[in-house]
């Protein structure tokens, strides 16, 4: 891979983050596609402005205290000589987005330490459920909290003329998760009745890291099949109770030329990684997860 990916949590705290790390240069842009959304330079990535790339990205809980992490992702590769070189100095380019987990656990926002650790702790198998900013996410929250089940952090992954598509998700939606193919539901509240106040604090968080070449703009086009492919597995999605935001990340030179292949390979990986992103979450703080229900 042409990147790297950390996290670091503390499940008496329930929260966590996750850094993906790039080494290489790249082309990035960021989609805000929910309407409670916490975030940082996203808007530095729309096509048009000066930096085209980054030099990493973060997830993390703590709703928006939690961006504080980013600093000490800041940290980490200024000791590095990693980021845009100015006549100034080096600036390191690190977006991120938050979830809102406050609820899980002890109320705490991961902080510069945090960021700084989890850029640390970069591992080559990439680990899923409970861990890192998945660590106090929830799903199926149309109910309340009362009756959530565990989100958490997941992978998924497909190829497309030989390169690879990668993906990342935090799964703490509204929403419950379905099975795209089958319709089944997999993580969630059954509706048996009304009236109960809903969360009103919820994000799913997507990275999507494609080893070929794509232009900005065409990675901003393809952030509506990301957010289609989300749809698919997470319903409802990106409501004004949901600050879903998706990161695109081209880091290759070769071009793929089969533009059905390729939104294909999307839905396969987004799919995959929504999935296991709460088939391998663990129960946390009183919340169980899928595996922990017996139907």
């Amino acid at each position: 891979m042409s990147f790297q990916v950390g996290h670091y949590q503390d499940f008496s705290k329930a929260t966590g983050c996750t850094v993906f790390l790039f080494e290489e240069p790249n082309r990035a842009v960021a989609a805000v596609r929910g309407g409670a959304p916490g975030g940082r330079e996203t808007a530095t990535l729309f096509p048009g402005n000066l930096v085209e790339g980054v030099d990493a990205i973060f997830f993390t809980g703590g709703s928006a205290l939690g961006l504080s992490c980013g600093e000490g992702v800041v940290d980490f590769l200024r000791e590095r000589k990693r980021g845009l070189r100015t006549p100034g100095g080096i600036v390191p380019i690190v977006a991120g987005a938050v979830i809102y987990d406050l609820e899980l656990g002890e109320p705490y926002s991961p902080d510069r330490e945090w960021g700084y650790n989890a850029s640390l702790s970069v591992e080559e198998i990439i680990k899923e459920g409970t861990i890192g900013a998945g660590t106090g996410a929830t799903v199926g929250k149309l109910m309340g909290m009362g009756r959530a089940v565990k989100g958490g952090f997941g992978k998924g992954r497909a190829k497309v003329d030989g390169e690879e598509i990668y993906t990342f998700v935090v799964t703490n939606s509204w929403g419950n998760v379905y099975h795209p193919q089958t319709g089944e539901l997999v993580a969630g509240v059954r509706l048996e009745k009304r009236g109960i106040t809903p969360s009103p604090f919820n994000t799913t968080l997507t990275l999507i890291v494609f080893d070929f070449f794509l232009s900005r703009e065409e990675l901003l086009s393809l952030a509506g099949v990301v957010h289609s492919a989300l749809a698919s597995c997470i319903r409802p999605f990106a409501t004004l109770y949901d600050g879903d935001t998706i990161f695109l990340v081209s880091t290759g030179k070769k071009k793929v030329n089969d533009y059905l292949a390729l939104v294909s390979g999307i839905y396969e990986s987004v799919e995959e990684g929504v999935l296991n992103s709460v088939t391998k979450a663990t129960g946390l703080a009183g919340v169980l997860a899928k595996n922990d229900i017996i139907a």
